[in-house]
């Protein structure tokens, strides 16, 4: 009975988890003023890769909104307000799918990934004098998928049908 009471708390909180997740990048801000980049791709390192990545506002839609910055290779962004960063692929902009703090402070590797793309779909951009905003709400929230409402009603299904086992046997 104590498997089954923690087997249900268990689910509880991988579809809290689950339900929070969101696909839409961070937002960004500047921690003195200028942000400085320097992007790499699979297949360039050490040199600078040729994709073109973007800044956009913080509100903005990358599917839809123009960035009010490019650069390719090296970049420098000055501005007090938040901004998202994308990178420009043949199917549009796409968000960072990553981020990884370095142990310098305020420095990021953030790691784009070119959808369509079999080999060297991999872009990295370091961020320098960089920090995750405050307010981190996204602009689109993505509806849970409907593959973890079946599972879990599966789940649930599985563990009423074991508890009726038990007490038949019982």
């Amino acid at each position: 009975m104590k498997t089954l009471l923690s087997l249900k708390l268990w689910l509880a909180v991988c579809l809290f988890a689950v339900s929070t997740v969101s696909s839409a990048g961070i937002i960004w801000e500047s921690t003195d003023g200028d942000s400085n980049f320097i992007s790499f791709g699979s297949s360039s390192f050490p040199f600078t890769s040729s994709d073109t990545f973007g800044i956009f506002s913080a509100t903005a839609d990358l599917a839809i909104d123009a960035p009010v910055y490019t650069f390719n290779g090296v970049g420098t962004f000055a501005s007090a307000s938040p901004f998202k960063l994308g990178l420009l692929t043949a199917s549009g902009w796409v968000s960072e799918a990553g981020n990884y703090e370095l142990g310098a402070p305020n420095t990021f590797l953030l790691t784009f990934v070119k959808p369509g793309v079999v080999t060297s779909n991999l872009s990295f951009l370091f961020g320098f004098d960089l920090k995750a905003a405050a307010n981190q709400n996204p602009v689109t929230s993505v509806p849970l998928p409907a593959s973890v409402w079946f599972m879990t009603s599966a789940l649930m299904g599985f563990l009423y049908t074991g508890r009726r086992k038990a007490a038949v046997q019982a």
